[in-house]
């Protein structure tokens, strides 16, 4: 493992400084951009100054004061303008007929309210009214109809392009200082998935590496923490397993002892005595047992699964239900669908799991009654279905049976269980990549259990489930 290696570094509010100093840069670009464009398209002529209409007009009075009282000069084009008699009659011009009486009124009543400017000039007993405005225009009649006026054009461009600008240089910065915190995501993903096997990447930011290198100590802790709870945990279930074999011997001898006084002894309270002692023995022997399976199934899950013919694991689980049958007077059925001709398991796992539900089955089904095993292979799995002519599970036990030591209402526990069957079967199932479901079924209302394993192209070659801790 190796630490946050050392590089040159920035601060995070240098990075936004720059980001702020390129977005200054841009926008003083942008703005002798749009002054040189409009600078230019006036010295060229595309522009015409604000004050170029007044100076038409004023040229225009002065050939109107030069000329004759019967003639008049040629009217620049781009002027607006309406000659009236001196009563107010409209002689011609290019203003419409409100618009020329709307000039008449105010040169008239003096009262503008209007964005143009009005002026006038005699001639002979013609009276001249020109209107303009004093803003700036586009030399073209095509670009003046279609182009708002400069004035407004230039801060319209001016915003829409600033607006582009900081779009962009953000998208930039937000990928990079995405790019930056890749390390850090990484390194939290890796440790939520308790992979510490990894090595921390820089970002080139302090602020940012200050993390990842809490993040790497964290970790050299986490795993030095890991490797002493696995290694007790290894231990404390060695101890476990060792400790269930030693106390299975004297278990038996107790066991055997208790059988024997039964068939000697001449009355019947020591026979009754006796009976209590065999019962108990046998309860803590199964007890024993189940803690054993859970030992050895905790440990099988580093070991690696191998290839199993599914007509092996099929005819053992036929001949194993038999046998759990044949003492308690039930019938039993086992039916196969798809099987596929291999299953990589582990088998003496698998079978344990099965089993588990079968005897659980049994248990809760009453003499004359019938258990069925429906083996099922699919496209993405294998499914083990355990039906039962017994009372069904209640709402808790569908809830709660596949939890640790849990016992079952009394609808359908008969009390010589310790609650970790069906734990066992779920455990089983998930380290096959599967799960376990429960429900009751149709029409019987008896119990139905489901363990489903990945079919045989979907399994790793090695499961690393961590089982739940007994």
């Amino acid at each position: 493992m190796e630490a946050v290696k050392q590089r040159k570094t920035v601060r995070l509010r240098t990075f936004f400084l720059h980001y702020l100093l390129l977005l200054s840069l841009g926008t003083v670009l942008l703005l002798g951009i749009l002054v040189g464009a409009f600078t230019l398209a006036f010295a060229r002529g595309a522009l015409l100054p604000a004050n170029y209409d007044e100076k038409e007009i004023a040229q225009f009075k002065q050939q109107l004061a030069a000329g004759g009282a019967d003639k008049s000069p040629q009217v620049p084009g781009r002027l607006e303008y309406t000659v009236f008699t001196l009563d107010g009659k409209p002689l011609a011009g290019n203003l419409t007929a409100k618009e020329s009486k709307q000039a008449w009124r105010i040169v008239q009543e003096g009262n503008n309210r209007s964005s143009y400017y009005y002026t006038t000039a005699e001639h002979g007993q013609k009276l001249w009214i020109f209107r303009y405005i004093l803003t700036p225009q586009y030399a073209s009649p095509l670009l003046r109809s279609s182009l708002p006026n400069p004035q407004l054009l230039a801060p319209a461009l001016f915003v829409l392009v600033f607006l582009l600008m900081a779009a962009l240089l953000a998208a930039r910065f937000g990928r990079k200082l995405s790019e930056r915190m890749t390390g850090l995501q990484e390194a939290t993903d890796n440790i939520r998935r308790e992979n510490l096997e990894f090595t921390v990447q820089p970002s080139g930011i302090r602020e940012i590496d200050e993390v990842l290198g809490s993040l790497d100590r964290m970790k050299d802790a986490l795993q030095t923490s890991l490797e002493k709870q696995w290694e007790l945990e290894r231990s404390r279930r060695e101890q476990i397993s060792a400790l269930a074999h030693d106390i299975k011997t004297p278990l038996t001898i107790i066991r055997g002892n208790a059988e024997l006084l039964q068939e000697i002894v001449e009355t019947e309270p020591q026979r009754e005595y006796s009976g209590y002692i065999r019962r108990s023995a046998e309860d803590i022997e199964a007890f024993v047992q189940e803690v054993i399976d859970l030992s050895s199934l905790q440990a099988g899950s580093s070991r690696q699964q191998t290839r199993v013919p599914a007509a092996e694991i099929m005819a053992e689980l036929e001949l194993q239900m038999k046998a759990l049958a044949a003492g308690r007077d039930l019938r039993t059925s086992v039916r196969h669908e798809k099987l596929p001709e291999f299953l990589y398991i582990h088998k003496e796992l698998l079978l344990r799991g099965i089993m588990n539900l079968i005897a659980n089955a049994a248990e809760h089904t009453p003499p004359g009654g019938s258990i069925a095993l429906l083996v099922q292979g699919e496209a993405a799995a294998v499914q083990f279905t355990v039906t039962d002519t017994g009372s069904g599970f209640s709402a808790a036990d569908l809830r709660e049976a596949t939890n640790q030591f849990y016992r079952g209402d009394p609808s359908r526990s008969s009390g010589d269980h310790h609650g970790m069957g069906l734990y066992i079967a779920r455990s089983v199932a998930e380290q096959h990549g599967g799960s376990l479901s429960l429900s009751n079924a149709a029409p019987s209302g008896g119990g139905k259990v489901t363990m489903r394993i990945a079919a045989p192209e979907q399994q790793p070659s090695q499961v690393e489930t961590a089982l739940p801790s007994f």
